[in-house]
């Protein structure tokens, strides 16, 4: 049996600091990972292309999130 593909989202330093601030909070609240469809199109606006509907914040991603908002605490 193959283990499911995780897709993962493009590049987190390339959308994050363009991303809303309404958007930045729903994905510091989310503790699994997943990405909310109205955070995945601004995304999806910011970078140019798709991104998989099925596609979670990678341990990194999530990382460099928390360094982000400790700079700003």
């Amino acid at each position: 049996m193959s283990l499911p593909e995780i897709h993962l989202l493009p590049e987190v330093h390339h959308w994050w600091p363009h991303l809303s601030a309404r958007s930045k909070k729903l994905l510091e609240d989310r503790e699994d990972g997943s990405v909310p469809d109205e955070v995945r199109e601004e995304i999806e606006r910011i970078v140019g292309s798709d991104v998989d509907r099925s596609a979670q914040l990678s341990d990194g991603d999530r990382t460099f999130i928390r360094t982000q908002r400790e700079i700003v605490d």
